[in-house]
């Protein structure tokens, strides 16, 4: 073969990796192949995301990320905090790419007993430092825990602003709030519990408001959208400790449900992802993590989700700055560190659960009597 001839079969060669690789660029970016047919059903790839928030809150960063990749679908599997970590741990064939929850204590969990995977977001620098934990658990959302009021019951002028209010509200009403009070229940809901042993370290109201609670057979629910309901229904006057993103909605379609920021602190809890260590979509895992942190990720979640984005930067109806215009106590993040692991220590939470049991004794009576 002539230097010429290997010359023009190197080039053949080259220019039809360069065309495959650009009908490969082509397909991920338009859905297209080179020659502008579409990509079928059965070519379209699926990034797999359980997760512990509803779907029509995050559905409009669902739509970005398949804008961003025509031939990508995601399959969202939703279910409650607890669930949604138990069912990680006793069915691994049903663990997906990416998991995303609230309860910050679970999902550090996983993290350090080595089931994410480590990625180095280049989106990653743009967030506050504590936002995330080493490269593997990320932090995308800042939401307050708020307290709901159903005013249609309980005049406006009765609105307790902090703890302290709330409990004397307990007690002005006394038996009219028996069993219309609701409340997570720790023990079957991750953030419920996340939120409790939180207000255990923080709030001198801590143990009155447990007996409060339990005095009056406070109603137990396993997410915040159920107790809205209730509430909506008046089968509570009172809602304790919700997920504020959703509560605030729900203000905004039912004026009547207010919803508080209790103004001795409010907690705040960041909904955090990882990438499953053994992701059947690691590539396409990365790049939904670096939509989630980047600029236009947290622009979607400021602007049509209803979730307050990590990014101070941010800017829309639901973003940091206009949470901090509302009225509020000392925003009392709930760190992402090593001190998570205390609160699901075995030990320490068979203690929590023996208080919440022995608090909560008076409703367990009142159904089981006659």
């Amino acid at each position: 073969m002539t230097r010429s001839m290997r010359m023009f079969t190197c080039f053949f060669v080259w220019g039809l990796f360069a065309l495959s690789a650009f009908a490969f660029a082509e397909q991920d970016s338009t859905g297209k192949d080179s020659t502008g047919k579409e990509i079928t059903a059965n070519e379209r790839r699926v990034l797999s995301i359980n997760g512990a928030v509803n779907r029509t809150v995050i559905d409009p960063l669902f739509k970005a990320f398949e804008a961003q990749h025509p031939d990508v679908t995601i399959h969202y599997t939703e279910s409650n905090t607890r669930d949604l970590y138990e069912r990680f741990l006793s069915e691994p064939e049903t663990r997906a790419d990416i998991i995303m929850s609230p309860a910050m204590d679970l999902q550090f969990k996983l993290a350090n007993d080595g089931f994410a995977l480590a990625y180095q977001s280049p989106e990653r620098e743009r967030l506050p430092s504590d936002s995330y934990w080493r490269n593997e658990l990320f932090g995308f959302t800042y939401e307050p825990i708020v307290t709901a009021i159903n005013t249609d019951i309980l005049a406006a002028d009765d609105l307790p602003l902090s703890r302290e209010q709330l409990l004397n509200l307990i007690r002005k009403k006394n038996h009219l709030l028996d069993e219309k009070i609701g409340l997570f229940d720790i023990k079957k809901s991750g953030i419920g519990y996340l939120a409790w042993t939180y207000d255990g370290q923080q709030s001198r109201s801590y143990g009155r408001l447990l007996e409060a609670f339990g005095n009056h057979q406070a109603q137990l629910y396993t997410d915040t959208s159920s107790m809205l309901q209730a509430l909506l229904k008046g089968q509570v006057f009172v809602a304790y400790n919700l997920i504020g993103a959703y509560s605030y909605q729900w203000s905004e379609q039912y004026p009547w449900i207010k919803t508080i920021m209790p103004t001795d602190y409010t907690s705040v809890i960041m909904r955090t992802a990882f990438i499953y260590q053994d992701a059947k979509q690691p590539r396409l895992a990365k790049r939904f993590i670096d939509l989630l942190l980047s600029p236009l990720g947290q622009h979607i979640l400021a602007n049509q989700s209803g979730l307050t984005p990590i990014s101070p930067k941010a800017v829309g109806p639901y973003s940091r700055d206009a949470l901090s215009k509302l009225p509020h106590g000392i925003f009392r993040p709930i760190p992402l560190g090593l001190e998570l692991l205390i609160q699901t220590d075995d030990a320490k939470k068979q203690l929590i659960y023996n208080e919440w049991d022995n608090a909560m004794q008076p409703l367990s009576e009142s159904l089981s009597s006659p």
